[in-house]
């Protein structure tokens, strides 16, 4: 491996894994005096042949972790099962008409989210017009599949489209009758800046917001509904509750170059209130604790 396995780290069958969305995962042994010691890449006995995302999901239930990596290259996404005994299933390939960016993706207690998003890569467009390796194309719709988490193919995805947008993070998914439903940050147009690892003094048009997305597996229909201002990300459970319906939301505050300034709390149960311009206490937000000047964080992990 060659990755920087920087990004987060899970714990799955008795193993503590670095992640980076580029590679794949590294064991790592925390030492009596608390350093980290690399034990070296895990490739599941060389069944792992793709990279491997950064937010794999276990199923408190079910010990089993899933996960997907995404490529340049057909297949451009590919899901993967891996047993609570850590042994990885076969790759089920995900069809999508373009290499994309893939930074997340949920799961419920019967399905796996995977999101089509237009944040392209397309390498000829950057030598040709002088442009950046990703991007994000407005013309195209914001596609989730929702695939049975145990599909040996792809053959019983069922794809929804909502308006065009961008998601890093994901906070939960669950079922609720006919109904898949999504908590997740939305961004309606990423900077490509960021993307690419620029830093600037200004993100522009950086708007991040909770959302709720409800997929209906009888009809068809997809919505959503806002249940945020900006901006946040970062969104995280009690994961004692992943893939199942939970109350609570803690995500981060973020600033204009999207560093975190803070913890936000969100009470799902409660309506957002309406006509704020900003993140205040009230509503759905439960609690806000703003880190201080100078000050930033990472994710708060319940």
């Amino acid at each position: 491996g060659n990755g920087t396995a920087n990004t987060a780290l899970v714990y799955h069958h008795g193993k503590l894994l670095a992640l980076s969305e580029a590679d794949k995962p590294y064991a790592l042994k925390v030492l009596e005096d608390g350093d980290l010691q690399t034990l070296g890449m895990l490739d599941y006995d060389k069944r792992l042949l793709h990279s491997f995302t950064a937010h794999p999901k276990v199923d408190p239930v079910t010990g089993e972790m899933f996960t997907f990596g995404y490529a340049q290259e057909p297949p451009y996404i590919t899901y993967r099962v891996i047993s609570k005994d850590g042994i990885m299933q076969d790759p089920v390939p995900i069809t999508i008409s373009e290499a994309i960016m893939m930074h997340d993706f949920a799961i419920t207690e019967n399905y796996a989210i995977m999101m089509d998003l237009p944040l392209c890569f397309r390498p000829k467009e950057m030598v040709k017009n002088n442009q950046l390796a990703f991007t994000f194309d407005t013309t195209k719709k914001a596609r989730f599949g929702v695939l049975p988490r145990y599909a040996k193919s792809e053959a019983l995805i069922r794809w929804f489209e909502l308006p065009n947008c961008f998601i890093f993070h994901n906070a939960n998914a669950w079922e609720e009758g006919d109904e898949v439903v999504l908590i997740t940050c939305r961004l309606p147009h990423p900077d490509l800046d960021m993307v690419n690892g620029e830093v600037k003094e200004k993100l522009e048009n950086f708007s991040n917001e909770l959302y709720e997305m409800r997929f209906n597996m009888k009809s068809g229909a997809a919505s959503q509904k806002k249940l945020s201002e900006s901006s946040v990300d970062f969104p995280r459970i009690n994961e004692n509750y992943t893939g199942r319906k939970q109350r609570y939301v803690y995500g981060t505050t973020l600033n204009s170059i999207a560093k975190v300034t803070g913890i936000i709390k969100f009470d799902l149960h409660a309506e957002p209130e309406t006509g704020k311009e900003q993140l205040e206490v009230g509503g759905n937000v439960q609690g806000i604790f703003d880190l201080g000047p100078g000050r930033f964080g990472s994710e708060a992990v319940f």
